[in-house]
Formats: C-alpha cells, sequence, structure tokens
C-alpha cells in the first residue's frame, strides 16, 4: 500500500533532481519495469498454482519510482490498471510517477484520493525587468537580424505584463539560413533549457497524424514531448509544410495554452511558440495558412538576408568554435592553409548560414585528412 503519491509533471531533468532531493541515501527503491516483472512473475505463480515463498507477500521498499518512458514499454492493460497492478508488485511507502498517461492517473486518482500531491517543472517566465538582459543575450548570441531582436522583445515586453497565461506565438518568417532557429535556440537557453524542437516536415502523413494525436501510448507524440519540455520555449520548424488537415490540433493549444491528445492531456500557460517558415510576405502568410490560424498569430517577425560583413563575422566565430577542439599542431596546419581566410573572402557566395556552417567544419577536416592520406603508400 502506498502512502504517498507524487504525480510529476515536467521533464526528465526536474524529475531527476526531485528524486534526489526527495529519496534519502539509506532508503531502498524499485524502478516500475523491474516492479512490473515481478507482478508478472505473481501472475505466473497464480495462473499455473506453483506455491513461490518468494512472492507470498510483496517486498517491501520504500519508494517506486516510474519514469515518463517506462510508459512506452508496457501493454494498454497495465495503463489501465496501473494503481491496482503496481501496488501488488511491491509494499512501498511513496510512489513517484512522471507523466503519467490520462488513463493512469484516473486510476491512481480512483485508488488514492487522499494520497496525492502535484508537483511540476517551474518554467522561468519573461519579466519585465529582464527584457533588458535578453536583448543583451540576443545581441552577442546572434549575429544580425537587429530589427528582428528588437520585433521579438517587443512581443516579449507584452507577454511580460499581460496577466492572460495565454502562450505567445510568434511566427519567424524569411530565407532559410539567416537566423530563425538559431535565434529560438538562443531563447530557450536565456528561458533555462534545452529547445524543444517540432519537425513536421520529416514525417509522412500517416506518421505525422499518429505523432499529433496520439494514435499509441508507447510511441513518441506531440503531447509527450510538451510535457518532457526543458523550457517554455517550443519551436515548431517549418510551420509552413504542416498539413492544413492539424490545424484543429493547435487551436486550442495557441488559444488557451492547453493540448489535448488520446492518452495525455498538457498544460502550457505563459509558453513562447515560435514558429518558422520560408514565407517571402505576410499577405502570403495569410493565404497560405487561411484566416483561422493566421488569426492565432501574435506577432509576424520578418528574418532578412544578411550582409556580407555580417556573414564574416559568422564565419569567423564558426571556425573558432570549430578549431577550438584541435590540437596545436593542427590548428597551425589549418592556419598555414588559409582556411579561415577562404571563407572570409568569400563568405557572402552564401546565401544560406546553416551550410556555409557545414562548409567550414568539411574544409578544415578535410584539410588535415588529406595530410594524412598524402604520406600513405
Amino acid at each position: 500500500m502506498a502512502n504517498k503519491i507524487v504525480l510529476f509533471k515536467g521533464s526528465g531533468k526536474d524529475f531527476e533532481k526531485l528524486l534526489s532531493k526527495s529519496i534519502g541515501e539509506n532508503e531502498t527503491s524499485v524502478e516500475f519495469l523491474e516492479a512490473i516483472r515481478t507482478y508478472n512473475k505473481r501472475v505466473r505463480a497464480s495462473d499455473y498454482a506453483v506455491p513461490d515463498l518468494d512472492l507470498d507477500e510483496a517486498q517491501h521498499v520504500d519508494n517506486c519510482i516510474v519514469r515518463a518512458d517506462d510508459f512506452g514499454s508496457v501493454v494498454g492493460h497495465v495503463i489501465s490498471n496501473f494503481a491496482n497492478i503496481v501496488t501488488q508488485s511491491y509494499d512501498f511507502d511513496t510512489l513517484y510517477v512522471q507523466n503519467p498517461p490520462r488513463q493512469a492517473e484516473a486510476s491512481l486518482r480512483t485508488a488514492f484520493p487522499d494520497s496525492i500531491e502535484i508537483r511540476t517543472s517551474n518554467y522561468k517566465r519573461i519579466r519585465k525587468g529582464s527584457l533588458k538582459t535578453v536583448y543583451e543575450k540576443l545581441k552577442s548570441g546572434i549575429l544580425g537580424q537587429e530589427a528582428c531582436k528588437t520585433h521579438l522583445i517587443s512581443s516579449l515586453y507584452q507577454l511580460s505584463v499581460m496577466n492572460s497565461k495565454r502562450p505567445a506565438v510568434l511566427m519567424f518568417y524569411g530565407p532559410s539560413g539567416v537566423g530563425k532557429t538559431e535565434t529560438a535556440k538562443c531563447m530557450s537557453t536565456i528561458l533555462g533549457g534545452k529547445l524543444t524542437r517540432i519537425q513536421f516536415s520529416m514525417m509522412q502523413t500517416s506518421e505525422a497524424y499518429n505523432y499529433v494525436f496520439g494514435a499509441e501510448h508507447s510511441h513518441v507524440s506531440f503531447a509527450r514531448d510538451l510535457l518532457a519540455r526543458e523550457s517554455n520555449v517550443i519551436l515548431i520548424d517549418e510551420f509552413d509544410k504542416v498539413d492544413p488537415r492539424f490545424y484543429n490540433a493547435f487551436y486550442q493549444l495557441f488559444d488557451e495554452g492547453i493540448f489535448l491528445d488520446t492518452y495525455y492531456e498538457v498544460s502550457l500557460p505563459n509558453a513562447l511558440f515560435i514558429c518558422t517558415s520560408n514565407f517571402s510576405s505576410e499577405s502570403e502568410m495569410r493565404r497560405v495558412l487561411g484566416p483561422a490560424m493566421f488569426s492565432r498569430i501574435g506577432a509576424c517577425v520578418k528574418f532578412e538576408e544578411l550582409g556580407v560583413d555580417e556573414k564574416r563575422q559568422i564565419a569567423s566565430r564558426h571556425f573558432d568554435e570549430t578549431v577550438k577542439h584541435l590540437d596545436k599542431d593542427d590548428k597551425s596546419y589549418i592556419d598555414e592553409k588559409g582556411v579561415r581566410e577562404w571563407f572570409l573572402q568569400n563568405a557572402g557566395r552564401y546565401n544560406n548560414i546553416r551550410l556555409m556552417k557545414t562548409k567550414i567544419e568539411r574544409a578544415v577536416f578535410d584539410t588535415l585528412t588529406n595530410r594524412i592520406i598524402t604520406h600513405v603508400e
């Protein structure tokens, strides 16, 4: 019998911090999958009337730990009968459960109505007093796109002073490889965690449908990724390539900060959704997305092509980032071959910054590789 049920909703990083803080070093704990194996032994022993002295009474442990990914390793029957099954495996004092499916949570609430304690990740909010610091970090982290940074801070200012918990929805639009994704990553870092990045363009239609609406509890899903987010910044990459049939899934999410699928319900108050696209204008965006979706976008932030000087600064910074991992001999050889100088002279040829960064990395390591293989007979 469990004396306390701790339902934790949030990131794996924060769940592990909670466990570390709550469980004493002398306490005994069992992982959920081990508890399931014990339960299965008990069921088999009962089915075949095989006496097993070790299973006559449930072994006592202080804690049972259920992580979010564990739910993907069991059949649906375990989810719907979660409370009954987990308490038959071990006798424990405290049950820690991260991001349970709705059926599992309902099972626990029915069995232990007075023993449940809710914990959540504490997501950092944008405050008015921190906007200057945010802007300074954006300026140092992202080269160019000054108008975008100003527009972004303006949108965050509005978010910081409004009392509504409604999410902010921004559309970053413009050509590929000019800093849209990097800006989203920078924002997520400022707000305390790894960026949650959703890429619908990487999925086939059926795969995307299952991902959005949660066809199987054992598969990754949009809801599970939202629950596991480390910061309140969510990037939906290449939103212009999302199938319009999925727009209904975003309406309540963008309006109220609530997302519901077959297995999970996620609450995202004060979240910042950043959608990226390759639209060339707001009029094109409105035409393609339609009025219902377009009206839910709080601000459209246009990213322009970068100037030659900005491209050179980015090339120089990325070159330094790449070669810092090399030893002194390799660095000297790369300098001798003039790799940096070539990219500084030719940076203007690259319209896609992501491609330029890849080319810099390849040039460095191809040059070093050629030095090795040219001396092999």
